[in-house]
């Protein structure tokens, strides 16, 4: 990864040390109801949890694919010999558990996690063909969504549980979470992380010298970006820490991360070349 030749030199850093190391105000980034919103909306298959027909009072877990219908609720096409179509039906209380995709390489208690808790019921057949268009939509090679044993139905959400990792959770009041929009980053993210870690090592070592104090950075990396900002790993020989970078305005396209990191750099730099750091 390349560390470029925008940094101070260590005389130079040494200098203005306490005036980087001051602490910054807290950079915008999405409320949990954002990021809870954004999860579900990314995947599409989760752990479902209903009230065990054949063993009462115990919860009963399954793996079932999803879509959201206009109103964001999980739509799931059931079979009606699956054991969670028979729970349900007998008590339609449950809740649909999302993760994010699991990485080998992290602790996977360290990834974000939805629980959406509420009832299931069967949907009405005037919606039934909506609801197949939106479940086809998200699962195109569901061939069984025309089968004569398979049904619609749809939670209804009362709860939400958000989790985003270790020290990171709450209960997420339901209008919040009604109201919150997915961010429209998600499905860029990987692609923006790759290249700005990939091209672009010098600007964010510039970035966390100068827009989040940390002069002594040697190295970077880019960790996740959402439409506020983007969390940065600054590495120095005294260790590592995560830092947050905020846009300064939101970010929904790609064309618009490209513009506010070249901004962000250039003041940056400049913020360098006279040894100072924003206030």
């Amino acid at each position: 990864m390349s560390t470029g030749g925008h940094r101070l030199s260590a005389d130079h850093l040494e200098e203005f040390k306490d005036e980087f190391a001051s602490v910054p105000p807290p950079a915008p980034e999405p409320t949990h109801a954002e990021r809870a919103r954004t999860l579900v909306a990314n995947c599409t298959t989760g752990s479902l949890a209903t009230m065990a027909a054949d063993q009462p009072g115990y919860p009963f877990g399954s793996v079932v694919s999803y879509a959201l219908d206009g109103a964001e609720s999980p739509l799931l096409c059931l079979s009606d010999i699956a054991e969670h179509t028979r729970n349900i039906k007998r008590e339609a209380k449950a809740s649909l558990l999302v993760t994010e995709q699991p990485d080998p390489n992290t602790d996977q208690l360290a990834l974000g996690r939805v629980t959406l808790v509420g009832e299931i019921t069967a949907i009405s057949s005037d919606e039934t063909s909506d609801a197949a268009q939106a479940y086809r939509a998200a699962h195109p090679h569901a061939y069984y969504t025309d089968f004569d044993d398979f049904a619609f139905y749809r939670l209804s959400v009362r709860g939400v549980r958000y989790v985003g990792g270790f020290g990171h959770m709450s209960w997420v009041a339901t209008d919040s979470y009604a109201a919150a929009e997915p961010d429209p980053l998600r499905p860029h993210a990987n692609d923006i992380l790759n290249h700005m870690n990939n091209d672009h090592g010098d600007a964010l070592v510039a970035y966390c010298q100068a827009l989040a104090r940390e002069p002594d950075t040697t190295e970077a990396q880019m960790l996740t970006v959402d439409r506020y900002g983007f969390d940065v790993l600054a590495i120095s020989a005294s260790g590592r820490r995560a830092v947050r970078i905020p846009f300064g305005e939101l970010c929904d396209t790609p064309l618009d991360v490209r513009a506010a990191t070249v901004r962000l750099v250039g003041e940056a730099r400049e913020l360098l070349n006279r040894g100072v750091s924003v206030k």
